[in-house]
């Protein structure tokens, strides 16, 4: 009987031989936290331009971001080291312009920050908080390394 040795295996009789080790390591896995911090970052800089529509003098510097955070946030998935720093820096500029809404729509109701423009602010501040804090935990910072040292090899 002539044949393979693949075919006279009785089903769950052990492994397969490997007949050559694999010079190209697998490449490492994303984990979700990378595309959850990357969706989280887009939509927080979404809700910062619906409040920068009300602020003719930030409205090109939020849209700049706003468009940074989407590149950066589309290379975030890639696995590349500079596309987190610069999500992380897009995340910390964008705490910098909403506060003071928040703060202003807090404290004068009445005038050009209303209410409704502090509650979005606040949560677009919350939202990338947490995309910020998801691209710097343990799995995501392993992550990242990996990446790193395969694009060396």
């Amino acid at each position: 009987m002539t044949g393979s040795s693949d075919a006279n295996r009785r089903p769950g009789s052990g492994p397969d031989p490997d007949p050559a080790p694999d010079l190209n390591p697998a490449p490492a896995q994303r984990p979700g936290n990378i595309t959850a911090a990357a969706v989280l970052l887009v939509v927080s800089a979404f809700i910062s331009a619906t409040i920068a529509v009300n602020d003719p003098e930030m409205t090109p510097f939020v849209y700049l971001l706003l468009f940074i955070t989407i590149g950066a946030a589309l290379r975030l998935r890639k696995g590349g080291r500079p596309a987190r720093i610069t999500a992380t820096v897009t995340a910390a500029l964008f705490l910098v312009y909403l506060l003071p809404h928040a703060m202003r729509g807090f404290s004068d109701p009445g005038g050009i920050y209303q209410p409704e423009y502090a509650v979005r602010a606040l949560l677009a501040i919350a939202i990338s908080a947490t995309g910020a804090t998801l691209l710097h935990a343990p799995g995501s910072r392993a992550y990242f390394r990996a990446r790193r040292h395969q694009a060396v090899r």
